[in-house]
């Protein structure tokens, strides 16, 4: 039975079957869902939707997903957006770069979906702890 989270999740990744993937998992949870393609995209998806968490591919096209990380984390109407980094680039370099950039949380593919579901919860959970409020 999904739970009603009342939460939007937007997915920037460019393998839109694992991006259907992803979405399929998120909803059963009970999470909104928003899907964008390319770097770009989603950069101004973030924008016109505000989500609460954004679940980062690196290797997008038209913008690396590090500069997405950086120009959201920089931006003052979206820092405050948690980015869980998803990526095929598990050396420990890139794993840094996306911690500074400001990324919460960085998980490396092939992954299980309920590890990514865990690290997800652990992010809203983090927050509403911090904030003491349930958004």
């Amino acid at each position: 039975m999904a739970l009603e989270h009342d939460k939007l999740i937007l997915i920037i990744e460019d393998e839109l079957d694992l991006a259907r993937w992803i979405e399929f998992y998120l909803q059963r949870r009970g999470y909104d869902t928003l899907a964008a393609h390319d770097g770009t995209a989603g950069y101004d998806a973030a924008f016109r939707r505000w989500p609460d968490l954004v679940i980062l591919d690196l290797m997008l096209p038209k913008m690396h997903g590090l500069e997405v990380c950086r120009l959201l984390k920089s931006n003052p109407h979206t820092a405050h957006v948690p980015v869980l980094v998803l990526t095929a680039l598990d050396a420990e370099s890139y794993r840094e770069q996306c911690l500074a950039a400001g990324a919460e949380d960085f998980l490396t593919k092939p992954f299980d979906p309920q590890q990514l579901l865990a690290r997800v919860d652990a992010v809203f959970e983090e927050r509403e702890a911090l904030c003491g409020v349930k958004r």
